[in-house]
């Protein structure tokens, strides 16, 4: 079939001949009359429709474009909103001026987006040196540390490589503060597990050596002390490490193995480790309020008895005779405490703080000579993180102190069975 407009040029043709036909007054005339006015309404037809067609696909590509560009700046939005509110500062620069900044950005560096963007980027860089450094070498990605007050920043430059603005890319600064202040904590923790090993290997492999020494043997009781002097290093140095082994259980990320646990059953084996280790004249009871008898918690047991053990043992060890100890639970709101409590020496105010870090003591002569390891409360805290608790520590010097672990109540439950009970049922 011919198409539309070559129709429509022979139809106009056919009506161009009658129409000759009568004016000329000839067949032969009328006939090529038609002819061109046939030919030239179809040409012009044609090119209208070259026109249209030409005309649609502008108007086909203009509209494609503008979505394309539409998306692209959706694109970007969603990509500015991201970042916008990421922990990192991030900022855009052209030929070293800033074009954008995130809001952490405007944070650490007091920028105004509405007034300071299209202004000098080092106008805003506590430490220019960086940017003057990184300008000159070129180098992408390159970190350079700054300490700002009592923070740590890392800061980087990613260069734009498309591009032939200079100084045009991405700065990117991180707050290495946290990250700065774990890696001295690992630094310090081999140093003082290196320290606290020493201390025992070498009391033992020079009593061993004494002992051993045949040119001058020595009396009965020399000998009996060296033993027991031995004897107590070995101990100390067990404790530390089964210590460091079950803080390196704690953290490693294992999850608890959850169960519900009689309140009263770990009271009361807490209780009996502090009867164990109480010198003469020291006073241990327990404080169980009735209502709380058949309290039970949901947790891990081991861990939580490693925590009240570790929690009685230091109360034990700085509480001199005739002093208390006391071990107890209470219902405060909705919350279920157990808590410790001593009329011991106390400790200062200023030490409160750092008292759940590693090998931190109050006094370390007389932790050492009572056999402390200094990550007793490091354990405590990590079980009490574990469990969704919270350690909270009070003392006052020469009256005592209160270590009390607050558990959540989807965290307990009083229950119609009392834990005697329930442990012989379970034997």
């Amino acid at each position: 079939m011919r198409p539309r407009h070559e129709r429509f040029g022979l139809v106009l043709g056919a009506i161009g001949v009658g129409v000759a036909s009568v004016v000329a007054g000839s067949t032969g005339a009328a006939i090529a009359v038609a002819a061109v006015a046939g030919w030239g309404w179809w040409q012009a037809q044609r090119r209208c429709h070259e026109v249209e067609t030409a005309l649609a696909r502008a108007e086909a590509e203009q509209a494609a474009s503008q979505r394309d560009r539409a998306q692209q700046a959706n694109d970007l939005s969603q990509l500015l909103a991201l970042l916008s509110d990421v922990p990192v500062a991030i900022v855009w620069v052209r030929a070293g001026m800033v074009q954008w900044a995130n809001q952490t950005a405007c944070t650490w560096l007091a920028l105004r987006p509405a007034r300071h963007l299209g202004q000098p980027v080092v106008w805003f860089l506590p430490d220019t040196t960086c940017w003057s450094e990184a300008v000159r070498a070129g180098a992408n990605g390159v970190t350079k540390t700054v300490q700002i007050g009592q923070r740590t920043f890392e800061w980087r430059l990613y260069w734009f490589a498309h591009t032939d603005t200079p100084e045009s890319g991405l700065l990117w600064i991180e707050d290495a503060t946290e990250r700065q202040r774990v890696a001295a904590m690992r630094r310090d923790f081999v140093a003082n597990v290196s320290h606290e090993l020493r201390t025992p290997l070498t009391v033992l492999i020079g009593g061993l050596e004494t002992l051993a020494e045949r040119d001058f043997p020595l009396e009965p009781a020399q000998r009996s002390e060296l033993i027991a002097q031995c004897e107590r290093e070995a101990k100390r140095m067990l404790r530390l490490v089964r210590d460091l082994l079950q803080l390196a259980e704690l953290e490693s990320g294992a999850p608890p193995a959850f169960e519900w646990i009689s309140v009263a059953a770990l009271i009361d084996e807490a209780a009996e480790l502090a009867w164990t280790l109480a010198p003469e004249g020291l006073t241990v009871t327990v404080a169980l309020p009735e209502p709380l008898a058949t309290a039970q918690l949901h947790g891990d047991e081991a861990e939580l008895a490693t925590a009240l053990r570790n929690l009685v043992s230091n109360a034990v060890r700085y509480t001199p005779a005739p002093g208390r100890v006391t071990i107890g639970a209470t219902a405060q709101g909705d919350a279920l405490v157990l808590w410790v409590e001593d009329t011991g020496i106390g400790i200062p105010e200023e030490h409160l703080p750092r008292l759940t870090e590693r090998f931190y003591r109050v006094d370390r002569a007389r932790s050492r000579a009572s056999g402390g390891t200094g990550l007793g409360l490091a354990i405590v805290q990590h079980v009490a993180e574990r469990h969704g608790a919270r350690l909270a520590i009070t003392s006052e010097v020469g009256k005592g102190s209160c270590f009390r672990l607050d558990f959540p109540r989807p965290r307990w439950r009083v229950t119609t069975v009392a834990h005697n009970e329930r442990n012989e049922n379970q034997q």
